[in-house]
């Protein structure tokens, strides 16, 4: 039976210790769980795993035989397949030539047809209804996610190693996915597994290991765990409320953002709620269902019919500065990609969408601009060996609250949180989660698009849910369940 084991990895960058002599195995026909925060040394792990980091102690055997340390092709070439979180496709080709990239077949002439069949046949078996010899531009992330994962079963491997492969799926897709991987389970591929989606891993894991601070803390079969434990383990501390109690919102709270009738077909049409100042409004529906296009239209971003009101009064955003004008800001699902600017400073990246407000006759005030950005990181919480650290280097859950620093920096009125703690660790969704209440407290309203059901029924104060670019229900907080949630879903 396969086993992949690794043995005493150590790694460190610029003197910095990530790893401290890690073990960990993974068995044929098993789902092993790999957990911890951001910044536990997950990712140096997976991928001195797919040798594409060599450490600096220890090594990695496949079925009693060395890895090629530092070789990806190799590696892959042995058995091991790895399907990261950022995805690494090539947008101009077609999902069949993304499926076979580097493993093309064929001699003088490539057998187009037969890898157009197979990548099909893995697209079906996954249950993704798109056809292969579609361009993968013109995907949602989530049929892109699954195009990785196709690309990765093609492959004779014997382990696949996938990072946050959830974090863009719906609950239908994550069903799906799981279905699939059950299978591949019992057909005796050893699976290693990385999320942050605690329930996913009580759902799917066989065997659960954690990391924390680079070491291995705990590994144990996955039966005899329960959540609380896990987080006790991964963050060192008990987080004893996932989710912070909501305070009761006061009656007849001010009505400070309205969408009647909005529209921008296809996309989406007919679309209407509201949101009341101190009111989290969650956002739900499966993936497709127009909520993005919805947050987009509704910052200036894409072009929409349809009505939209600011505190009463009727608006028209000509772009995003409009909107921001009045007060309506919008935080990116894809913070990495459209949201930061990962080379910059912590202190850039807070203070660069609102320059103006230091600058006097024309000429900026870099003194101003960065007592602002100190403010703000000291009110969010933005932990950084300085301010001016490239925010690449941060931890998701500090690059998020860069964005929430940025944006309140304006001082709005409503906030729409796209995804909020996508691949988020536990400890850093608690912080995020307090902060919007946070901002609630102080009269904001937050307009919350997750995919995270739990999340959704956790946070909002009423829950408006969308199907096929429509809205089809709103449910008080009291009245919203999982079970009422996906009935108006699909």
């Amino acid at each position: 039976m396969t086993r992949l084991a690794a043995t005493d990895l150590s790694k460190s960058y610029a003197g910095v210790r990530v790893l401290h002599g890690v073990d960990f195995d993974v068995h044929g026909g098993e789902i092993h769980a790999l957990l911890g925060e951001n910044g536990a040394g997950k990712s140096t792990l997976i991928k001195i795993l797919a040798g594409a980091v060599v450490p600096d102690g220890g090594g990695v055997v496949l079925d009693d035989r060395p890895l090629p340390l530092g070789d990806p092709l190799a590696v892959r070439r042995a058995g091991v397949s790895v399907v990261y979180q950022e995805f690494t496709l090539v947008p101009e080709l077609t999902i069949a030539e993304n499926v076979f990239l580097g493993r093309e077949r064929g001699g003088l002439w490539l057998r187009r047809g037969g890898m157009r069949r197979d990548a099909q046949a893995v697209l079906d078996d996954l249950g993704v209804d798109v056809a292969a010899d579609v361009a993968v531009r013109g995907l949602s992330v989530a049929h892109q996610q699954m195009v990785e994962i196709a690309r990765a079963l093609v492959s004779d491997a014997q382990v696949l190693v996938l990072d946050e492969p959830t974090a863009t799926l719906s609950r239908v897709e994550t069903d799906r996915l799981f279905a699939v991987l059950r299978r591949l389970r019992e057909r005796g591929l050893a699976i290693i597994y990385i999320s942050h989606r605690l329930e996913e891993i009580f759902a799917l894991a066989d065997r659960v290991t954690v990391l924390r601070d680079g070491r291995k803390v705990a590994s144990a079969p996955a039966a005899g765990l329960d959540r609380p434990g896990l987080i006790r383990w991964m963050v060192g501390r008990d987080v004893s409320e996932e989710f912070p109690a909501r305070p009761p919102l006061p009656a007849g709270g001010d009505v400070v953002l309205e969408a009647r009738g909005l529209g921008a077909p296809p996309r989406f049409s007919h679309v209407s709620f509201s949101v009341r100042a101190g009111e989290i409004v969650g956002l739900a529906g499966l993936v497709g269902a127009g909520r993005t296009s919805t947050a987009l239209a509704l910052a200036g971003a894409l072009a929409s019919a349809g009505e939209v009101r600011v505190s009463g009064r009727p608006v028209r955003f000509a772009s995003p500065a409009d909107a921001i004008g009045h007060g309506v800001v919008y935080v990116t699902e894809d913070r990495k990609a459209r949201g930061l600017f990962p080379l910059m400073g912590v202190d850039a990246n807070i203070t660069i969408s609102c320059l103006s407000m230091f600058a006097r006759a024309g000429v900026l005030s870099l003194g101003r601009e960065r007592d602002a950005a100190a403010a703000a990181a000291r009110h969010f919480d933005i932990r950084a060996a300085s301010l001016q650290q490239p925010v690449a280097t941060l931890s998701g859950g500090n690059q998020q609250k860069v964005l929430l620093a940025r944006v309140m920096l304006r001082r709005p009125v409503v906030v729409v949180l796209d995804e909020p703690t996508r691949g988020v660790d536990v400890g850093a969704r608690a912080e995020i989660y307090r902060l919007m209440n946070q901002l609630t407290s102080q009269g904001l309203a937050i307009v919350m698009i997750s995919s995270d059901l739990p999340e959704v029924l956790g946070m909002a104060d009423r829950v408006v849910v969308m199907r096929e670019g429509r809205t089809t229900g709103e449910l008080a907080r009291a009245d919203a369940t999982p079970e009422r949630v996906m009935a108006l879903a699909s």
